[in-house]
């Protein structure tokens, strides 16, 4: 009986293998193709199917973060006792949408009040100036701008 409990099972482990779908290895350096054994296929399959779970309960957790955001506004703290709390918090952003004319608008000045990097990014002082009603080149320099602004929640566990 024994042998046959053996056999059975070496039977089910190639039909196992039987029944997965071909993979192979890349080296990215010297670009050479070799076939991928049976243990990785199944975990290379077993890790993507992990992978689509979580971007669906992303996705899920997106639309009930917009919900809750929607329905209690940024500032709320929503404590379940004993389970957990989620805070609803608001940044907000300005962002310069016209380089070239706030460049214009502030000539020599731009390099002391815009951080230059892959994007422009207005220093504190150039948003100041902005908002300024005094500072004569303020309705100038909104025109180069916008402010955005966006809402988050963080999950932690309540005590």
């Amino acid at each position: 009986m024994r042998i046959e409990t053996m056999a059975k099972a070496n039977v089910k482990t190639v039909e196992k293998a039987v029944n997965l779908p071909a993979g192979e290895k890349i080296d990215r350096d010297g670009g050479e193709v070799v076939p991928l054994d049976a243990a990785s296929v199944r975990l290379v399959m077993q890790g993507w199917g992990i992978k689509r779970q979580i971007d669906e309960l992303e996705a899920q957790l997106k639309a009930i973060n917009a919900q809750l955001i929607d329905a209690h506004g940024a500032g709320a703290s929503l404590i379940v006792h004993g389970v957990c709390r989620a805070s609803i918090a608001e940044r907000e952003a300005v962002r310069i949408k016209d380089a070239e004319r706030l460049k214009a608008v502030l000539g020599f000045r731009f390099t002391d009040l815009v951080k230059t990097e892959i994007a422009y990014k207005p220093e504190g002082r150039l948003v100041e100036m902005a908002a300024d009603g005094d500072e004569p080149l303020a309705p100038s320099i909104r025109e180069c701008l916008t402010v955005g602004k966006s809402a988050s929640v963080t999950w932690r566990a309540e005590k």
